[in-house]
């Protein structure tokens, strides 16, 4: 089974903070969070590292790849968008 149910929390071992536009920075704790900002948030819809972070954040969040591996591409991503605090 390859589902990720609502009570599993697959968190990274250090948090990213990450500011969208102009607002106070917030906290980004693990793959299932990366993927809502990545979806919902994120000021742009392409980039190299944008497109690879979602697809390794869905694959994280399946223990697929390895967590840390997930978020140095999230915060090579937060850098990519200029949104990295």
């Amino acid at each position: 089974m390859n589902d990720v149910t609502a009570t599993d929390e697959v968190l990274w071992s250090s948090p990213v903070r990450v500011r969208v536009g102009y607002g106070f920075p917030e906290v980004v704790r693990g793959p299932r969070e990366a993927l809502e900002y990545l979806k919902w948030r994120w000021p742009v819809r392409e980039g190299t590292y944008y497109l690879r972070a979602l697809k390794e954040c869905a694959a994280g969040l399946q223990r697929r790849l390895p967590l840390e591996k997930v978020r140095e591409t999230f915060v090579l991503a937060s850098i990519e968008a200029r949104m990295l605090s």
